[in-house]
This record gives C-alpha cells, structure tokens and sequence, in this order.
C-alpha cells in the first residue's frame, strides 16, 4: 500500500483529483489524502510515501529533500488561461506571473498570439510573489495570469487576473509518477536498511566522509570500540577521531591506506581508508579499523581450526633430495617398514634427518591420516619429559594445569609417536616406556585409570645403543621393544654423490625465499665441498647454505667466498688436495696423514673461536645446544 498525500493547488480542482483516483484500475494501491495547499506552507507533519503538488509547494519538497513528484503546467493549460484572460478583456499586454518551475518559458505562447505581447516573471521565492505582481503592473501590463496565489494577490490590484488550470491528465500523469517515484523509494530504503544491517553487524568500525571529510555514516560498531564517544559521530570531521590518517590526500589524490597501525588514545587499531569515487572526482572516503589485539588473538583461533590438533607429518619420501645408491637402499627399506605396524629405531648422527624420515614414515603408512606427534627426549627435564609423555590429572603435583593434560601417547592414538634421542631417557621413564610398549596402555600422573592407546613407536638416536646396554645405561628389553625394525641413515660424508645436489638444492631454496643473488657454486668450490665431511651432517648444511647467501653478493660462489662462509673449511682437507684454494688457509697436518674426523677437537675448536658462546657454537655445528652440552660432558669439556 502506497500512501500518497495529494496538495491541491486551488479549491476547484478537489473534485478532479479524486475522481482519477477512483478511475485508476490501480486505486486499491493507494492510500491517498488530498489537502488544500496554501500560500507559503511549511510542509510539517508529511505523514506519507509520496507528495504531489504545484509550483511554489513542489519546489520547496525538493529542496527540503521529501520526495515529491511535481504536477505539471503544461504549455495547453498556459494558453487555455490566455485564451480565457483575452475573452473577459482586450488588453494587448499579458504577464504570466508564477513559480518559476511552473510558468518558466511560458512567453512562447505569444507566437501563436502574434498581437498579443506576453511576459514571463517566473520567480522561486513565494514570499515575493506580491512584490512581482507590483513590478508586472508598473511595466504597464493589463492582465495577470498565474497561479491561485498570484490571482489572490492580484485581485486587490483591481486588475483582470485568470488562474491556470491543470486537468485530468495532468493530474493522472502526477499519479502515475507518485506511484513510481514510491516503489523506487521503497526499494532503495531496502537496500539501504540491507547495507545497514551488515554495516552494524561488522566485528569493525566503518565510517564514511563527505569530500570536506565530515563523517557522513558510522556503524553501530564504532561505538564498541570508541567506548567514549557518547554522541553521535555524524558531521563530525573525521580528523578529529584519527588526526593521523590523511584524510585529504585519500579523497583529493585517490591515495588508498592499507592495514595501517594507529592509536586512538592507548587502544591499537589497524585501519584502512580508500577514496570513494564520484562521477567526476572522488566523492569522499571509507575508513575502516579493528582492534589490533582482537585482530591477534583471532588469528591465533584460526590457526587452531586450521590446524586442529597441530600434530600433523609434513614430509614425504618424494621430498628427500638424493642421487646416491646408500639412499635408494635406505628409502626402500623406509618404504618396506611402513607397510607394517612394527616399532622402528632409527639410527644416526645429528642432522641426518632422522625426523625427516619418521615423518615420511608415517605418511606412507595406513596410520596417514591419524596425528604424528614427535617429541625430543633430550630437550626436557625427567619430570617434564613424563608429564609430556602420559599426561596428568588435576591436583597431581604443584603446578599442575586445572583439569589435567593430555599426554603425547593419548594424542597419538591411532597415530605415530616418534622419541627422538631416545638413548637420553632416565631409568625410570624407560621402566613406564617399557611398559607402554609391551601393554598399550598408560596411566596419568596422579591416576590409577589405565587409559588404552594404540600407537606406532619410531624412535631415534645418535648412540650405539647396545653398547650403553653392555653399560647398563639402557635397558635390553626396552631396546629389543624399540628395535623391532632398524634404519640406519648414512652421515653425509659416506654420501659424495649428493652433496653437490643438495648444496645447489638449498641455495636455490634460499634464493627463492630471499631474493639473494646467490644462484650457484663454481666447480673448484663444489669440489672443496664435497671433499668436506660435514660433521653437521644436513643441519650443518642447510646453514651453510644460508649463511653464503648472505654473504655472498654475486651470482657464482668461488672458493674464497666458501672459505668466508665456512672457515674451517681448509682444515678438513689434505694440503695436497686443495693447494690455494683460498686466502683463508689454515696448516694442514704432514702431507701423508689421512684425515680422521675427530668430534671432539671440532667442539673445542668452535668454543674459542665463538669465545665459549654454546648457542652459537651449536648453531655452527648444525646440532641442538643440548646435544652440544652432553657431547662436552661426555669428552670432559669445560667452557672457561
């Protein structure tokens, strides 16, 4: 139902007008009231959808912004008027006095009057509307046409005045356009109201200026945020709330300010701002802006949907780089174990990539899809390492989280559990493990619940694990539970064939990550290299690769540039095998000794020169700064 509020312009034409109403086959659309316009109404209390009216009234609902459709004055009704005002007096000079959108262009009539000279006064103000009449009387004009008002006026001028009529076809054709000018209305209020609601219902504030940069639209969320702003933040200029953000260069530049870092008193917020763009120019701007606190801690939310449980094996056998036959013997032996469900020991120096072959495991494995969770025995206290392990109940000891933790073997049911440096564990833990393993079950700290779980156990280590068996530090039925199948990984230095692969495999990862300028190694360089023994094993080069990138500020690494990145480089090798290969050169030992790898002198060697620094003399070693702690306190070194 449209409700349409019809203002007459003159008492006679009541009749007519609701006559079309009744006559229109759409009427039962309409919900109309007519009322009787008069001189300089204020238009208060409009109680509608739409208006009609005439000349002064209409044009006053178009600059008040209430939506109006004009009933129209056509160039018929001004010569019917005429025609009318030449049959009560043979005057020779008529003025058509009026609104200008009513009576505007109207002295085209005097072509079809050519005797007759007509003159338009259209003016915009009513309130001048006598001070017109008084004008077309002095300039010598003998009768007046116009609207009601200009006839009221005119009369007590005692000159002959005749009223401009509107028919029922204007009236109709005001109707018509009503009922359009409503719909449109109608579905712009929906669209409004729509883009409303999803503004205010935005977790972020969003605001929009005028071209001055005067607020124009704020959600109901720029509240929630500026909690102390009570009033209203319409008309106010936008400067005022984030004096920091230029505005004037984003709306009169078209500049765009993306997740940029602003304050509103101490609260961090990250904002954007974009120009709006009108017609010719830009029109204003969007500003929008969140809690940049709020904005973390969703984030950290959405890792935890992404990655639920977080236990999750990233590596596949497809992603081991190697050319060498010892690897293809090693990754098919890895392939045949995980078909089966047996446990696995892997065996291996630091920075073999013992993990990296426990996660392909369990990825070839029919457990693929269940967790992987991998865990260092040697990183964690005894205590913690079995709190870790099987968990706790609440009130188990000080500390203790409220409700308990689930431990590793819980999580991994169904699943891989992978105990590197396994050959570190206390006594006791191997007592608990031994008994996990033979029973498939566990029991909480400060529980007596056995929980069952069902897991697959790759272990690793670096230690000959039958000789600390012979020592009685390792526990033979724990170590006939682990070794069920065995995996030994080569150390690079017994893998020649792919230290060259690997090496250029690593710099072009760097490239690509950083964009360094490092592409490739000349050929005396590789060689050198893979004469190396890389004590480090992978580990040790992967940040050797790193480190000359970052060195290096060429596209070709020659020797000197190598010796740069890896300064022992010369005292690994034989004299006779590297003769000036670079400035950095160190005594070699007598011409005919053959090189034995010695550990212990390496660890010694990397603690003077980093002056006893044990994380930088881990991280040069490629291996973990606890490793590094228990390898000194196997060869008796003390750092002074």
């Amino acid at each position: 139902m449209i409700r349409m509020v019809f203002f007459a312009p003159y008492p006679e034409i009541l009749p007519v007008i609701r006559q079309v109403f009744s006559e229109r086959p759409d009427r039962e659309e309409f919900h109309y009231e007519v009322v009787q316009d008069f001189f300089n109404n204020p238009l208060e209390n409009i109680n509608a959808d739409v208006a009609i009216a005439r000349g002064f009234t209409a044009h006053s609902m178009q600059k008040k912004g209430i939506i109006c459709t004009e009933l129209r004055v056509t160039g018929y009704d001004v010569i019917a008027a005429i025609d009318i005002c030449l049959k009560l007096t043979p005057v020779r000079k008529i003025a058509i006095v009026g609104a200008f959108n009513m009576v505007y262009g109207a002295e085209n009539a005097g072509s079809i009057y050519p005797d007759i000279e007509i003159t338009c006064y259209p003016i915009l103000d009513e309130t001048r509307l006598d001070e017109m009449i008084q004008k077309a009387i002095a300039d010598g004009n003998g009768a007046i046409v116009g609207g009601y008002t200009t006839v009221m006026l005119a009369k007590a001028y005692q000159i002959p005045t005749v009223m401009i009529k509107s028919g029922r076809e204007a009236v109709n054709n005001a109707i018509a356009e009503a009922r359009i000018a409503a719909e449109i209305s109608f579905r712009e209020k929906e669209r409004s109201n729509e883009i409303a609601n999803i503004m205010n219902y935005s977790f972020q504030g969003i605001m929009s200026t005028d071209r001055q940069g005067m607020i124009t639209f704020a959600n109901s969320y720029c509240h929630t945020l500026l909690k102390d702003v009570k009033s209203s933040f319409l008309r106010h200029p936008i400067r005022e709330y984030f004096p920091s953000v230029p505005v004037e260069h984003v709306i009169s530049d078209g500049r765009k300010i993306l997740s940029d870092l602003q304050y509103y008193h101490d609260l961090p917020l990250l904002v954007n701002c974009v120009p709006i763009e009108g017609e010719y120019d830009n029109a204003g701007c969007v500003l929008t802006f969140q809690n940049a606190a709020q904005i973390q801690a969703e984030e950290g939310q959405i890792r935890k949907k992404m990655h639920p449980s977080g236990f999750k094996a990233k590596y596949h056998f497809s992603q081991i780089v190697h050319n060498s036959p010892i690897m293809d013997a090693v990754i098919l032996d890895a392939v045949n174990f995980s078909y089966s469900d047996s446990n696995i020991l892997i065996y291996g120096e630091t920075g073999t990539g013992k993990e990296l072959f426990a996660q392909s495991i369990h990825n070839s494995s029919p457990r693929r899809n269940a967790p992987f969770v991998a865990i260092n025995c040697a990183a964690l206290p005894e205590n913690l390492l079995e709190s870790e392990l099987f968990g706790y109940v609440e009130g188990a000891f000080t500390g203790a989280a409220k409700g308990g933790k689930t431990g590793f073997f819980e999580i991994a049911h169904g699943g891989t559990i992978f105990l590197d440096e396994i050959g570190d564990i206390s006594p006791k833990l191997q007592s608990r493990l031994l008994r996990v393993l033979q029973e498939k079950e566990i029991i909480r700290l400060g529980n007596d619940t056995v929980i069952p779980v069902d897991v697959r156990v790759i272990s690793a280590t670096n230690k000959n694990l039958r000789e600390a068996v012979a020592r009685g530090e390792f526990r033979q039925d724990l170590l006939y539970r682990l070794n069920v199948l065995e995996l030994n990984l080569p150390p690079l230095r017994k893998r020649e064939e792919d230290v060259a692969l690997l090496l250029q495999h690593y710099i072009h990862f760097e490239h690509e990550r950083t964009g360094c300028r490092l592409r490739t190694l000349s050929r005396r360089a590789t060689e050198a290299l893979i004469r190396y023994p890389w004590p480090g094993n992978i580990r040790e080069m992967k940040n050797f690769c790193e480190r000359i990138c970052i060195l290096c500020q060429k596209e070709c690494a020659d020797p000197e540039d190598v010796c740069r990145a890896l300064p022992d480089l010369t005292v690994h090798l034989p004299e006779t095998d590297a003769p000036d290969l670079c400035t950095l050169r160190q005594p070699a030992g007598p011409k005919d000794s053959v090189h034995v790898y010695d550990e212990s002198a390496e660890i010694r060697k990397a603690l003077i020169h980093f002056r006893n620094n044990r994380k930088k003399t881990a991280e040069y070693l490629g291996i973990h700064p606890s490793t590094l702690w228990r390898k000194m306190k196997k060869y008796g070194i003390t750092a002074t």
